[in-house]
């Protein structure tokens, strides 16, 4: 039995041991409310444009699109940008540009909130002069887009333009260059930041070799963590534009379009660091050790360059990336060394000296007689390679009990056969699992499982479940399912369910559904019973339609839209379209009241009248489509052409025998008033009379017929003439 004393003894240390590991977990609680504090007051909105025509005489760019996409992606992966709270515009004009800055004041004005810190990014990539933006060759002067800019209610506004002469902006009321601001952690800034990729008189340039701008390249390099370098994991702007403005000019100081020199005006007033990205929260990570040095080149699967940067002795850095499989170039002086990875979704990646193997060089002589080193492919003998070890065959009845756990777990498969579960590092091949499949980094191949599919990482070819497929990172190919398909990354190729498809990012393709589909931005098809995407270049079909921006048709029932190209459906409901009511007579009815509803465009006319008939009055009723086409200054004239099909009851309340009226109408308005105007024109008919009494007439005007006998189809011309609300 324990002694009073030792007992005591005991209870102290266990005391002690207690109190220590209170204060351990408060001190933790304490700093993590102090880290998720700024997160929790600040709301970023960002609105991204890219363009690559600047209209005649210039030069089409080729990766401005790219661009805004990149810098897209790392504000909503780093940059605490919601999907929701970000207009992207590709291929943008000066009408869409200044139409998506008057949506972010309605958008911001929305989310106002006591002790929430509001902020805007706007960024452009394209043509410009020292006169303004030149988006599609139509311009936006500077002067108008600070304007615009201010008038959006919120805290601080970063407006960064990567185009020629954009530095002009810059020098506006007397902009100052600093070498340095934002030096507290307090972040309570207020005012403005403007970043230019070139100064006043100078071209910004793109490269082929970078598959980008020079400057939207380097930082959007360093906002994925490059630029750190406090190493506190945060990436603030005076950080990102100091590294994007050193390794531009370096890049660019023997280019053919000469040394490109970025340039900024900061007024901002307030103390604090103003954070772009914030690498802490993020689980897909590239962490480079000190001893790593030399200029490292970060490459995806696609062999996409995502990120450039110098790397120095000594300095730990960590990069922000999106979960898959890299390739890392690392060159140095007549040296030059190569490595594979995978980051994955948790936990990322860890690069070390160890994980690079030499590539050999040969040295040629020029025609000049220079002796030089150039870099040749790397060798396929076995000590040149950097791939993951491979096993080959994964037979697995529930992980862990799997071959792969003989060789620690890790490496690649090629066949990967589970009976309840099977879990891979890597597929490239084929998977088979009656219950779960599971890829932690990258599949490529195929994946076929009873419940579910889960890949980590990018997926180029098929998942096919009778459950659900999930992938975290990009995925190009099919998902099919059962129940439900989930792309958290961007996808291309097809989503196949019964109940439901999501992709939370970009997807090139179509989803098809017996139920819901979601996707945030969509370049090709929707069809579901319920179709929701944020915008969309195709087409939506489906019984309701829901969607921001349509560039193309959205088919359905119900159809609602910011703004839609081509909406047909029962109800169309567009903000920035158009509702007219319409009062006329014509030769069928003296009195006929309709309404045209739908996009500025393409519109959907429904239309009833009266017409005394033999003693009684009988009602007419029909619905069709039209085209509205504005002509003229100010669209004070206009034409539209519609085409309706309808018929007549010989009561005005009662259903009567089959008949079909058809109407082609050209029309032509003037707008005396705004929001009134008086309009006429012409009108081709064919009506085809019920079967039961083909003798029964619909107008006054003389008639054709075509067809045989009685009940045949009767044509004419008519007129009308109405007013406009």
């Amino acid at each position: 039995m324990m002694s009073g004393s030792t007992a005591r003894r005991w209870g102290r240390v266990a005391c002690m041991l207690a109190m220590w590991v209170l204060g351990t977990w408060t001190r933790e609680v304490r700093a993590a409310r102090r880290d998720e504090a700024p997160d929790a007051t600040l709301r970023r909105f960002a609105l991204i444009a890219g363009s690559s025509e600047g209209g005649p005489g210039r030069e089409r760019l080729r990766y401005a699109g790219s661009d805004a996409l990149a810098m897209s992606r790392v504000l909503q992966e780093l940059g605490g940008v919601a999907s929701a709270d970000q207009v992207l515009l590709l291929e943008a004009d000066r009408g869409t540009l200044l139409a998506a800055l008057e949506r972010l004041v309605s958008l911001v004005e929305a989310a106002a909130v006591p002790g929430l810190r509001r902020e805007l990014v706007v960024y452009y990539s394209g043509h410009s002069d020292a006169d303004g933006l030149l988006p599609r060759g139509e311009r936006v002067s500077y002067d108008d887009l600070r304007k615009l800019m201010s008038r959006v209610p919120v805290d601080v506004r970063i407006a960064i333009l990567d185009s020629c002469g954009s530095g002009a902006l810059t020098r506006y009321k007397g902009g100052l260059r600093r070498p340095s601001f934002l030096t507290d952690a307090s972040a309570q800034v207020r005012g403005h930041a403007y970043l230019a990729s070139s100064s006043a008189d100078e071209v910004a340039q793109e490269s082929d070799i970078i598959g980008a701008s020079f400057f939207t390249h380097f930082l959007v390099t360093g906002l994925r963590g490059a630029a750190d370098t406090s190493g506190d994991g945060r990436v603030t702007l005076h950080e990102a534009y100091q590294f994007a403005f050193h390794e531009t000019l370096a890049r660019t100081e023997r280019s053919q379009g000469g040394p490109q020199h970025a340039a900024y005006d900061i007024q901002l007033a307030g103390s604090g660091d103003l954070v772009m990205t914030d690498l802490r929260g993020s689980s897909a990570r590239l962490g480079i050790a000190e001893e790593v040095h030399g200029r490292l080149f970060v490459r995806d699967w696609g062999n996409q360059l995502v990120a450039e940067l110098q790397k120095p002795l000594g300095r730990r850095l960590s990069l922000g990336l999106e979960p898959g499989r890299y390739h890392v170039t690392l060159e140095r002086p007549s040296q030059r060394f190569e490595a594979e990875l995978v980051v994955g979704v948790k936990g990322g990646a860890e690069l070390r000296v160890g994980d690079f193997v030499p590539v050999t060089l040969t040295r040629t002589v020029s025609r000049g007689g220079v002796v030089t080193d150039v870099p040749l492919a790397r060798e396929s003998s076995s000590e040149g390679r950097a791939d993951l070890p491979s096993v080959p065959i994964n037979l697995s009845l529930v992980p862990p009990l799997s071959t792969s756990m003989l060789w620690g777990g890790g490496g690649l498969n090629h066949v990967a056969l589970g009976g309840l579960a099977v879990r891979s590092f890597q597929l490239r091949g084929l998977g088979l699992a009656g219950g779960l499949g599971w890829v932690d980094g990258t599949m490529e191949g195929a994946q076929v499982a009873g419940i579910g599919n889960v890949t980590g990482g990018e997926v180029l070819g098929l998942q096919l479940a009778v459950g659900g497929n999930l992938a975290f990172g990009g995925a190009t190919g099919v998902q099919a399912a059962a129940i439900v398909n989930y792309s958290e990354r961007a996808f291309g190729g097809l989503q196949l369910s019964v109940v439901g498809n999501r992709a939370d990012a970009q997807m090139q393709g179509s989803q098809v559904a017996v139920g819901v589909n979601m996707v945030e931005r969509l370049t090709g098809a929707q069809v579901g019973l319920f179709n929701l995407a944020g915008s969309v270049s195709g087409a939506q079909v489906g019984f309701i339609n829901v969607a921001g921006n349509v560039k193309g048709v959205q088919l359905g029932l119900i159809n609602i839209a910011d703004d839609v190209s081509v909406p047909i459906g029962l109800l169309s409901l567009v903000r920035k379209g158009r509702i007219a009511f319409e009062i006329w007579a014509d030769e069928v009815s003296p009195l006929s009241v309709g309404v045209k509803y739908g996009s500025r465009t393409v519109h959907v006319i429904a239309s009833a009248g009266v017409s005394p008939w033999k003693g009684s009055w009988r009602s007419f009723k029909s619905l069709g489509v039209g085209v509205h086409l504005p002509v003229g200054v100010a669209d004070r004239y206009y034409v539209d052409l519609d085409l309706s099909m309808g018929g007549w009851t010989p009561q005005l309340f009662e259903d009567g025998t089959p008949n079909h009226l058809y109407r082609l109408r050209a029309s032509f308005g003037w707008e005396l008033k705004r929001r009134f105007a008086l309009f006429g024109g012409l009108s081709l008919n064919a009506y085809k009379p019920p079967e039961e009494d083909p003798d029964q007439g619909v107008t006054w005007m003389p008639q054709f017929q075509t067809g045989r006998g009685a009940s045949g189809t009767r044509m004419w011309p008519g007129l009308f003439l109405g007013v406009r609300i």
